[in-house]
């Protein structure tokens, strides 16, 4: 007889922190129960969590579930994953918890070499090929890498996600999307510690370089479809990323923004500036990226260091219906850097540029096929509608 709901505790689970409860918890999950749960306590995990299609996962907000930090990792080392990377899985449910990539750990820590094909990614969760993900009220914490790192991943419904880390470490991007990501739902999204998320907080990253150890596994592809909604964070370094250089980024929407931002409140610069681009600006004269029918809604950010270089980087072309920012604001009265551009406009195809203010058309202007040359916007603070197509 299957049962419809175990704890972790009756396969030998003990939470007292010491303990390797990843086999006990692993049995829990392999048993066939519909639900899982994990009471209150610290559970050391030494041994990738593995999740089958049809799980939920039901943690106490005291349960938590940390990766172990002396076993040795390697590529594919994760504190959870789905059990099928290559036919997939479906209808995968996590509920609650702390989720501890444990970056003190003395074995938790980034490979020296970047480019090292059995390299360890550094993420905490990862799921690749699912069909119906749904993560409800939980908090992801003190990774090495990406928090959550997503590829294949279809009909998907997120809420109430948190990240924090007790130290900053480079590539904290929080929600990382790769390709094939398509049809979900993503509601309250908050880095909760300050410095976090210490690189993107929402990750659309259509086209990487998959070489590099964070993305080793993960591939390009389109993202489409998906709607985000409360997004915030007191001192991340990039609220989005818009990544786009072949693989067509389309039928987005985020609304309702609200962040101090480091780096950018929004970034498309096509990864030209990273240690790995993925083109030559000599090549592509014209420009990169395929983003179509864009929209982000309600954008209240402001630089918190003061070599901010601007808010808003758009070195992507847009395409088909393009980009559109509505109702943005910058808060000054925060804002670290106040003669900063808000927006930095360069290296994209031929496009315009549409720019209302208090319901009032204030600009409308060709941009675009120069190259090397900048169009800055310095004086704008809030606008109702930018359109870039």
């Amino acid at each position: 007889m299957i049962l419809k709901t175990v704890n972790v505790k009756k396969y030998g689970a003990i939470g007292d922190g010491l303990a390797d409860d990843s086999s006990a918890i692993q049995k829990a999950l392999d048993s066939g129960a519909r639900c899982v749960k994990i009471p209150a306590g610290r559970y050391r995990i030494a041994t990738t969590l593995r999740v089958n299609s049809r799980t939920e996962i039901l943690a106490d907000k005291d349960a938590v579930i940390f990766l172990c930090g002396n076993t040795p990792k390697k590529r594919g080392d994760f504190l959870l994953t789905n059990a099928n990377h290559e036919d997939g899985n479906e209808k995968i449910r996590i509920r609650g918890g702390v989720w501890d990539g444990n970056n003190q750990g003395p074995c938790n820590t980034k490979a020296e070499d970047l480019f090292d094909p059995n390299a360890w990614s550094g993420a905490v969760l990862d799921f690749f090929k699912v069909d119906g993900l749904t993560l409800r009220d939980i908090t992801v914490a003190n990774s090495v890498t990406y928090n959550i790192r997503m590829c294949h991943i279809n009909h998907f419904d997120f809420r109430d996600i948190r990240f924090q880390s007790d130290r900053i470490a480079f590539n904290q991007d929080g929600l990382h999307f790769g390709g094939y990501c398509r049809n979900g739902r993503v509601r309250n999204v908050a880095a909760i510690s300050k410095g976090q998320t210490n690189d993107d907080l929402i990750a659309l990253n259509a086209d990487d370089s998959l070489v590099r150890l964070e993305n080793l596994d993960l591939e390009c592809g389109p993202i489409e479809n998906i709607t985000f909604e409360n997004i915030s964070a007191e001192d991340c370094h990039t609220g989005v990323r818009i990544l786009s250089v072949v693989s067509p980024i389309r039928h987005i929407r985020i609304r309702n923004f609200q962040a101090g931002c480091r780096c950018y409140a929004v970034n498309a610069d096509g990864a030209r500036y990273c240690r790995t681009p993925l083109f030559a600006d000599a090549d592509r004269p014209n420009g990169v990226g395929c983003i179509e029918d864009v929209i982000l809604d309600g954008f209240s950010c402001h630089a918190t260091l003061p070599q901010t270089s601007t808010l808003l980087a758009l070195e992507t072309n847009p395409w088909k219906k393009g980009l559109v920012i509505r109702n943005f604001s910058r808060n000054m009265d925060k804002d670290q850097a106040p003669y900063a551009p808000t927006l930095l406009l360069r290296k994209i195809g031929k496009a315009r540029l549409t720019l209302c203010e208090n319901r009032k058309k204030v600009a409308s202007v060709d941009v675009g096929s120069d190259a090397t040359g900048f169009d800055t916007f310095s004086t704008i603070r809030r606008f109702d509608t930018l359109t870039l197509r």
